[in-house]
């Protein structure tokens, strides 16, 4: 690892946090504009200067949605006959066994060519499907056992196999597991679990925890997509990304596979707009979804989207189960990673291919945490859970690693001339740059420690008193850098050095200081902090009637119905389209979607 950059800090440059009861609305000439209600002089301030006010997008925690299992059901029919894992090996099955059959019918039965073919093929047809072979022996091993030994004896000398009682209380354990903690992170993160912006229109996905659904966002016309996406497959979702130059397609990662849907917009009435591209706000569209990779069902059915609401089936992590996506640039490749093991999944989207990439000694602790492809699609990084971080050349697909790191990394973003990557460690206030020395498709790169964020106390203001100072900083969570390479957003996790974990913080960059030698110091310089809305009209008027039922019955209120500060982000990212600077997209755990403008770009001078 380099040598330590030091940069000034956000105690040294005395920016100082933002008022609690305030709420930031942008960045305009290098300062954050925060105001505390609609007649605060900010306000003037920042209208004048060119500031642009977006309003929240608002996701409510529990939603009842109607008409949607029509929708899945008729539209995805097929979905069982399109898994590109599946249907080759049911094929090669079908081939394997119909040559056989025809061998036993048309060769004489006592010829000994016959049967030396015959054996020849049997041996052939169970090399390609030993596997399968011995599964299935084994489970038929354990069905058997289990109707005469006791159960406890039974799981130890056979294990738990998928079609047998043992594994179907398994998968039911997991699954009540999996429930328990999508309702813990309801409550700590907010309904919104992802959020992905198209590459090239104003339009954004957003997936709602409790229901595993995707919601559409039009910005051109403001409104929301009156079809949802949801389908019996799509449970667990952990990632979103659009296909770039291919209209409307989204890929969907989540514990079953990969779902992608195609949208179909509604065509315009307008004769006017014959030569405009339609929205997916402009009325009714059409979906349907194809899942890449089948898991294996818990259950007997084998088409759970053709099911009622109420009978769908169950599913339970297995091989295919997918924790991370990204797109290449061209949009021909999707690579994903997966929450049990640490190999990653090419797909040749056009084709419907799928090449796997394995790492020696992949186990469910070097599970993936995140993928990433370049902006220029040369290289490829993977983190996972033992603590690595693999740099990926995709030109020949060989890889370089980095794990001297004391945790995880959490979460790590691309430079848009793909020579640096910034990204963050768990349980550590410092960031960490890669930088690539040499042209693609070397992997000569060097990590390099280019500063920390120092926890510390800040008054809010030159006059104010220590009631109203606030402590900012802590271990990093989450960071992302604009799509112009200008700012880096970064969040904070909750620990015992953490302070107001509501707070983002931003620094200006500067990439290339980081190929400059003699250990220049300016990569990263903090510029200021975001704060977000509040929790709402709705959880005061929780508060009051806690408060309020308390005083009837002389009991105290229920404390799990305070919640302390602002909310938390639970994601954050950047539109890939504003031309004043940078759009910072925001998702609050009290379901608001925040937009805010970053306007820093250079205005052109006459010669």
């Amino acid at each position: 690892m380099c040598a330590y950059r030091s940069t000034s800090t956000f105690e040294e440059r005395g920016i100082r946090p933002p008022p609690w009861d305030s709420v930031t609305v942008g960045e305009s000439d290098l300062k954050f504009i925060h105001l505390r209600d609609g007649e605060d002089t900010g306000l003037l301030q920042y209208v004048r200067s060119g500031g642009i006010a977006f309003p929240h997008i608002m996701v409510p925690d529990q939603l009842q949605i109607r008409g949607v299992a029509k929708l899945s059901t008729s539209t995805n029919e097929p979905v069982g006959g399109i898994s590109a894992l599946h249907a080759v090996g049911d094929q090669s099955e079908q081939d394997t066994g119909s040559v056989v059959l025809q061998n036993k019918e048309t060769d004489e039965p006592n010829s000994a060519l016959s049967t030396m073919v015959s054996h020849a093929l049997w041996l052939w047809n169970a090399k390609q499907n030993i596997a399968e072979l011995i599964a299935q022996a084994q489970t038929r091993s354990l069905l058997t056992a289990e109707s005469w030994l006791p159960t406890p004896l039974a799981h130890a000398v056979f294990g738990q196999v998928p079609g047998t009682a043992s594994a179907a209380e398994a998968d039911a354990i997991e699954a009540r597991e999996a429930e328990g903690q999508k309702n813990m992170l309801a409550k700590t993160e907010g309904p919104i679990s992802c959020v992905a912006w198209h590459p090239h229109r104003s339009l954004l996905a957003i997936s709602h925890r409790a229901t595993d659904c995707v919601f559409l966002y039009d910005f051109v016309n403001d409104t929301w997509c009156s079809n949802v996406l949801q389908n019996a497959y799509m449970q667990g979702i952990t990632s979103m990304a659009w296909q770039p130059n291919c209209g409307y397609t989204l890929a969907v990662g989540c514990t079953t596979g990969v779902c992608m849907w195609n949208i179909i917009p509604a065509a315009s009435s307008d004769s006017a707009d014959v030569l405009k591209a339609p929205g997916l706000g402009d009325g009714q569209i059409s979906a349907w979804m194809s899942l890449l990779s089948f898991p294996e069902l818990s259950g007997t059915c084998k088409y759970p989207s053709q099911l009622p609401a109420g009978d769908k089936v169950s599913f339970h992590r297995s091989a295919s189960s997918v924790s991370a996506l990204s797109f290449s640039n061209s949009g021909q490749w999707l690579v994903a990673g997966h929450q049990t093991h640490g190999h990653l999944t090419v797909w040749d989207v056009a084709l419907g291919t799928a090449t796997p990439l394995k790492r020696s000694g992949s186990t469910s602790r070097s599970a993936t945490l995140q993928v990433g492809m370049s902006p220029n699609d040369r290289y490829l990084i993977s983190t996972h859970a033992n603590g690595q971080l693999r740099l990926w050349e995709t030109e020949n697909w060989t890889s370089r690693v980095w794990s001297d790191f004391n945790a995880n990394v959490t979460r790590f973003t691309w430079s848009p001339d793909s020579r640096s990557v910034y990204f963050a460690v768990a349980d550590c206030a410092d960031i960490y740059a890669l930088a690539l020395y040499k042209a693609p498709s070397s992997l000569d790169a060097q990590v390099t420690l280019v500063t920390t964020f120092e926890a510390h106390a800040a008054a809010v203001s030159e006059d104010s008193d220590d009631s109203e100072r606030v402590r900012v900083g802590g271990s990093i969570k989450y960071l992302a850098l604009d799509p112009r390479g200008q700012r880096l957003v970064v969040s904070f996790d909750d620990d015992s050095t953490s302070g107001d974990i509501s707070l983002l913080a931003v620094y200006l960059v500067n990439s290339d200081a980081l190929f400059r030698a003699g250990g220049d110091s300016s990569a990263l310089m903090p510029l200021g902090y975001v704060r977000g809305p509040n929790w709402g009209k709705q959880h005061q008027l929780e508060k009051d009637i806690a408060l309020e039922s308390a005083l009837k019955t002389d009991k105290p209120a229920k404390k799990k119905r305070v919640r302390v500060g602002t909310p938390t982000p639970s994601w954050f990212g950047f539109s890939p389209n504003f031309e004043p600077g940078a759009l910072l997209t925001v998702a609050w755990a009290n379901g608001k979607i925040s937009l805010l403008p970053l306007l820093y770009a250079t205005k052109l001078t006459r010669a």
